[in-house]
């Protein structure tokens, strides 16, 4: 082989290499944290399917604003739409799930950073010379994972979103049921007085 030849041979795999490098780094730079940990499409959910709010207490700021909302609605006669309003704001496990959304969104965005460089450090002496060398290693194996984790973390995202969405479905049907329960429990004991009234007159 001429050694024209035996340079492009060479440097084929190094330009496979660094294309394979140069693609992984452009998709892990799709992968970054989004303004509100994923929480929009399950605030989107809530006002399209059920005509209400919903907000993320991740700061102080916001839970003095819900819990001004919350007094607000307390304030006036209690409707089966303001029970499920202050239901969707201030259910404490609905909260949590919101977190999960932060977490889930977490490992998205880790699943697509490029692994950590290892060094190696190597000290070999020779006929009284004494020569170092460092060595920079990335886990090839990793790196050329790193679609494949994006994909699998993607769908645990959209599954987590997902699930927060049902649950919060979930949790305003409850309350729209208890809520009606109720009042046919009041209703009830309103007429038993009636009749209890009519029987001692």
């Amino acid at each position: 082989m001429t050694e024209s030849g035996r340079a492009h041979f060479l440097r084929r795999p190094r330009l496979r290499l660094a294309g394979l490098l140069g693609a992984v780094a452009l998709l892990g730079g799709c992968a970054s944290f989004s303004p509100d940990g994923g929480f929009a499409p399950v605030q989107q959910t809530a006002k399209d399917r059920l005509g209400k709010d919903l907000q993320w207490a991740r700061s102080d700021a916001d839970r003095d604003a819900i819990d001004q909302r919350v007094r607000e609605l307390l304030a006036k006669p209690l409707s089966v739409d303001g029970a499920v309003q202050i239901a969707l704001l201030n259910n404490r496990g609905l909260q949590a799930e919101y977190h999960e959304l932060g977490i889930a969104e977490a490992e998205l965005v880790q699943a697509g950073r490029l692994p950590n460089p290892g060094i190696a450090f190597a000290r070999k002496s020779q006929g009284g010379e004494v020569e170092l060398e460092w060595l920079l290693a990335i886990n090839l194996a990793r790196l050329i994972a790193i679609p494949l984790f994006m994909e699998v973390e993607s769908r645990r995202f959209t599954h987590t979103q997902l699930r927060v969405s049902l649950q919060m479905v979930s949790l305003a049907a409850d309350t729209r049921k208890a809520y009606l329960h109720a009042l046919a429990a009041e209703e009830t004991v309103r007429y038993m007085r009636q009749v209890m009234q009519a029987a001692e007159a």
